[in-house]
């Protein structure tokens, strides 16, 4: 059973409030909300707020980072409750945090003794058995190089984790499990005659295989080896047999029986798929974002929107991928947009959408951390949406900076 966007009732709260909201608010428009705006205005509680410049707001960061580290590193335990939860949850709070840090520590190396030891500690939680097995894998070090349909969705991420960790670490402790994982999923794709893998038995869902493709072109960064070679070609099937004509968008689903793609895109991969793809094909993503942006959103002066269908304007409970929909935009719609609208330079759609998230939420300070709740409710937000939301607001090309 797909369990990823049952996260989405619970990643952003604040972005459903949000959305609520604007529906009274569709008529206002600000003028000078569309302005050009820079990259160091993105993010921050005001307008013109230097989010992005870390001698200005690093002590923000660390402490969202300290409230990551306590929810999810201390104590050194398996984090069961979440895993009981949700065991994508769990992969996804793991997962994101770690690509958070790495674009952190990418920018600012002076913090590394601090972070990548916690880099390391979610890895290992992640390795663990309780987890895996969620996903088929009893034992992560027991695979071998031959792919044996192992859930795309659990070594993609897992893979992207270790290339991670070193390259901002240099640490070799997982050099070899990384070798090993690289090479399955590149057989795998090899092999593949629709060159896209499972996440679960009889399920493949493209976004899901763009993680595993960027773990193997970080592979070949950190390595050399010729693994990245996949990606291009990768590519060129997507753009020939899973693009949809209407919109240029990649569709969301594939039919691992006959290769048929299954359902259309869709807002609650599309973000999804950008974010990855930027890793191993810039340009790519940026032309997906901007048919996204052109075919999926409405600008509303002070807010941009994304609907989860092209040219749908439903409002219902949605389904388990999309969540709630209210004139047809979708929480996860806009929660991975806003990477996207980094990855495209669209800083004035970046900040559009983070002031859905200062509507909806309550910033809370607490013993040195910076964590959201939601307004208007009696609930704490999962550490995976905090993970994400910091992973967006700090995007930022692992190829460049150094």
């Amino acid at each position: 059973m797909r369990n990823k966007k049952k996260l989405i009732l619970f990643i952003a709260t604040p972005f459903a409030l949000a959305c609520i909201l604007l529906i009274f608010l569709l008529n206002i428009h600000n003028s000078q909300e569309n302005k050009k705006i820079t990259k160091n205005e993105i993010l921050g509680d005001n307008p013109g707020t230097d989010f992005n410049n870390f001698s200005e707001q690093k002590d923000e960061i660390v402490k969202r980072l300290n409230y990551l580290d306590r929810m999810l590193c201390r104590p050194e335990d398996n984090n069961s409750d979440l895993i009981m939860q949700n065991p994508e949850w769990a992969l996804f709070s793991y997962s994101f945090t770690t690509f958070a840090i790495t674009n952190i520590l990418k920018q600012d190396s002076t913090i590394k003794t601090r972070y990548v030891p916690m880099m390391r500690i979610i890895i290992e939680k992640t390795l663990k058995s309780n987890l895996s097995s969620k996903f088929g894998i009893d034992d992560v070090y027991a695979l071998d190089t031959d792919y044996h349909n192992y859930s795309v969705l659990y070594l993609g991420h897992v893979n992207l984790m270790i290339g991670c960790y070193k390259m901002i670490s240099k640490d070799t402790s997982f050099n070899q499990l990384n070798d090993i994982i690289s090479k399955s999923l590149h057989n795998g794709f090899s092999n593949s005659d629709f060159m896209n893998l499972e996440s679960y038995p009889g399920s493949i869902w493209i976004s899901d295989n763009t993680v595993a493709l960027a773990s193997l072109n970080l592979h070949s960064k950190n390595t050399g080896s010729n693994y990245n070679e996949i990606c291009a070609k990768w590519i060129v099937l997507m753009k020939n047999k899973y693009t949809d004509q209407t919109t240029n968008l990649l569709f969301s689903t594939i039919d691992p029986i006959t290769g048929y793609p299954l359902e259309e895109p869709r807002g609650s991969m599309l973000g999804w798929d950008i974010i990855f793809i930027s890793k191993f094909d810039k340009n790519y993503a940026i032309e997906l974002y901007n048919n996204y942006c052109i075919h999926f959103s409405d600008n509303h002066g002070k807010f941009r929107l994304f609907r989860e269908r092209h040219e749908n304007y439903d409002t219902g409970y949605g389904d388990i991928d999309s969540g709630p929909l209210l004139n047809g935009y979708s929480i996860p719609a806009n929660v991975f947009a806003m990477a996207g609208a980094v990855i495209g330079q669209d800083y004035t759609t970046a900040k559009q959408i983070n002031r859905l998230i200062n509507i909806g939420g309550n910033k809370i300070k607490n013993n040195n951390e910076i964590y959201y709740n939601p307004k208007l409710l009696d609930m704490e937000i999962s550490p995976m949406a905090e993970g994400i939301v910091l992973f967006s607001i700090t995007m930022n090309d692992w190829n460049t900076l150094e």
